[in-house]
């Protein structure tokens, strides 16, 4: 049986109290274990003298498998034809394929990555795409926030039967948690009226619940279930300027139940949704509120320059980014669970206003 000794490194690890201890880890069968009295005789020796040792990173929320990504590599189809590099297999397009998206993870130190959006009848495809992205933990959170089923148990009042539901469906299709986007706004564009909700307490077309209400049913469903992770919440009105408020009022619809808020850069804006030239930061106010309230928790969202590509469960918004810059864009149904929608773009904080406040809005989370 052989053992690695990680030798010699500079240990960051706060969970366990070490900031920068010069120590030993050993492992055994891929598992941490406690330094041998003696050292083995078939030990595998790394010196990892003046180099720092963490723990792998967690990537709470990506886009990496599912119909959402495969969309998106067909507008990249042949995006690299035509270039040359003396290294092809390190020239990746920016929604890379599942064997080079595992690579990528572990060479920049993550050992897990989670998609946020899946929903369940595309859980077999998102499956199957993990198994063949090495290196790396996978998991993903399916879309709940506008289903036919929660909506009508929402309406009903019928919580034992929304939380049976949500059970089922999590074991069903294997997935780690529960997911909420534009709660009730995207299930109202699927409907005639072409419209999302801006309102918290907005009804939802023929359900007539509002996004309000399927946040805090949700996420006491999953604290009533005692799920791992937090009801996983992307609020309404992503992008608007004036949205902040927005975020506040859902972070208060909890009343008391856990909440994880997703790229919350993109829901601190300030100024008036009917006015661009607005926009403006909005941070201060929801960090004062997240710091009161220990049971939510954000990621930032922070935006690179350069390409990218829109991949969301929110096709409203898609839409409304295509309405502003053009171009192609795809959108599609899950039939009376989500929807979703991929348009590719570019950063430009150092031309564009609008991206270099948005830049600057994830660093005052950080």
């Amino acid at each position: 049986m052989t053992y690695y000794c990680l030798k010699g490194g500079k240990v960051y690890d706060p969970a366990n109290d070490l900031h920068g201890e010069v120590c030993d880890l050993w492992f055994q069968n891929g598992v941490m274990i406690a330094p041998p009295v003696k050292k083995p005789e078939n030990t595998v020796v790394k010196d990892l003298s003046g180099l720092i040792v963490m723990p792998g990173g967690v990537d709470m929320h990506c886009h990496i498998v599912g119909p959402k990504v495969n969309h998106a590599r067909q507008f990249l189809a042949g995006m690299n034809r035509g270039r040359r590099s003396n290294s092809a297999s390190l020239e990746t397009p920016i929604v890379p394929n599942c064997s080079a998206t595992g690579q990528l993870f572990a060479g920049m130190g993550y050992t897990t990555a989670v998609d946020a959006a899946i929903p369940g009848l595309t859980a077999r495809l998102a499956h199957h795409e993990f198994s063949l992205t090495p290196y790396i933990d996978k998991a993903f959170l399916t879309l709940f926030g506008n289903n036919h089923y929660v909506m009508d148990q929402i309406r009903e009042g019928r919580g034992d039967a929304l939380q049976e539901y949500v059970g089922w469906m999590l074991s069903s299709v294997h997935a780690h948690g529960v997911k909420i986007v534009n709660p009730g706004g995207v299930e109202n564009w699927k409907q005639i009226s072409r419209k999302s909700l801006h309102e918290l307490d907005a009804p939802v077309g023929e359900f007539g619940v509002s996004p309000r209400q399927i946040v805090k049913s949700l996420a006491a469903a999953v604290d009533n279930l005692r799920l791992p992770h937090a009801a996983h919440i992307h609020c309404n009105n992503l992008g608007y300027p004036g949205n902040w408020e927005t975020t506040l009022k859902t972070m208060q619809a909890l009343d008391g139940s856990r909440g994880h808020f997703a790229h919350i850069q993109f829901h601190s804006y300030g100024g008036n949704a009917d006015d661009p030239t607005s926009f403006t930061s909005s941070v201060e106010p929801l960090v004062e509120y997240v710091r009161e309230h220990p049971e939510i928790t954000v990621d930032v969202g922070h935006i690179s320059p350069g390409e990218a590509m829109t991949i969301t469960g929110d096709a409203p918004f898609a839409e409304h980014l295509q309405r502003l810059t053009g171009g192609r864009w795809f959108t599609s149904d899950s039939e009376q669970e989500a929807s979703c929608g991929v348009i590719p773009g570019r950063f430009k904080p150092y031309r564009n206003l609008v991206h270099a406040t948005q830049w600057a809005i994830g660093l005052e989370w950080y």
